[in-house]
């Protein structure tokens, strides 16, 4: 039995990541920890017009032009090798692995330490689709089939009820008073909308 991948989401806020390439494979890197609050470190012999001007929006990403080399691997917590030399990708790949660093090898499943996912971020829900890094067309598929089943003007009324539950916990302390309250707003929605006689 092939061995299953264990899902997580990471926090990787004022984490190390290393980014190696500048293309189309480095802007899809780049867009997925936007928002993570990562400390962000691109190295590529160039870079193309669209990492450029994502790279405009934030000044606080290092960017380096230059080949990368074996030092520019110390100190990362996470390293992404988007290059589109299979040779640079795979020599770094045994390095950092040999460093301890986990890696990411763009669109070469055998050496990666883990896969990024297809994301649907909905309020304060995100979904992550994964097909072992074989197949991101069928990832981009879902994850557009999320989207238009959890519509834009949903996020907001999500975000009320996560608050709303949040508020919960500082009126009723108690677990189990604050799961019948719960239950009880579950049960009157259920049998005034979802019911049929």
């Amino acid at each position: 039995m092939t061995p299953k991948k264990y899902p997580i989401f990471l926090n990787l806020e004022g984490r190390k990541i290393l980014i190696v390439g500048g293309g189309s494979a480095c802007l899809e890197k780049l867009m997925g920890l936007e928002h993570t609050g990562a400390n962000l470190h691109l190295i590529s012999l160039e870079y193309s017009d669209e990492v450029i001007r994502f790279l405009e929006r934030y000044p606080q990403i290092k960017r380096e032009t230059r080949a990368v080399i074996e030092e520019d691997l110390n100190h990362r917590d996470i390293i992404f090798l988007a290059t589109s030399d299979p040779e640079t990708n795979q020599r770094f790949r045994t390095l950092a692995k040999n460093k301890g660093i986990w890696v990411n090898s763009v669109d070469d499943p055998k050496n990666c330490d883990f896969y990024s996912s297809s994301t649907v971020t909905v309020g304060p829900i995100q979904f992550a689709i994964s097909t072992d890094g074989m197949f991101a067309g069928v990832s981009s598929t879902l994850r557009k089939l999320f989207e238009e089943v959890l519509p834009e003007e949903d996020h907001e009324l999500l975000e009320t009820i996560f608050i709303m539950r949040r508020n919960l916990k500082e009126l009723l302390p108690n677990q189990e008073e604050r799961r019948k309250v719960l239950k009880g707003i579950i049960q009157k929605l259920n049998s005034e909308y979802f019911h049929k006689p």
